[in-house]
């Protein structure tokens, strides 16, 4: 079963780690299953 995350595709993020931290971006996708967002 997979956690909950509490973004949901559009929302707006900022970026904390790997060559694009501190951008602002949004979401495009999640995928709930490995915990990750795009």
């Amino acid at each position: 079963m997979a956690k909950k995350m509490h973004i949901k595709k559009g929302d707006t993020v900022i970026v904390i780690a790997g060559d694009s931290k501190g951008q602002e971006g949004r979401v495009l996708s999640v995928n709930y299953e490995k915990n990750t967002a795009i």
